[in-house]
């Protein structure tokens, strides 16, 4: 195995209702990234979270939230 001394991380945020030209528009970064040659790409499915506005994402969020 070789080391990698350099490395970035390129993190999307797209919905998985969000698409384009016949695929869900998740898939479309992964196929970019191969072309140059990248070592990996991975596609994350947040079942549930919330942003900036602290508004809770996730298809139980209107469920009445979490138990603590």
């Amino acid at each position: 195995m070789r080391a990698t001394t350099d490395a970035a991380l390129l993190r999307l945020m797209i919905g998985e209702s969000d698409g384009g030209k016949g695929r869900p528009m998740y898939k479309a970064p992964v196929f970019k990234a191969r072309e140059p040659g990248l070592v990996g790409a991975t596609v994350l499915r947040g079942a549930m979270g919330f942003g900036r506005s602290s508004r809770m994402h996730g298809w139980r969020s209107h469920a009445g939230g979490c138990a603590n």
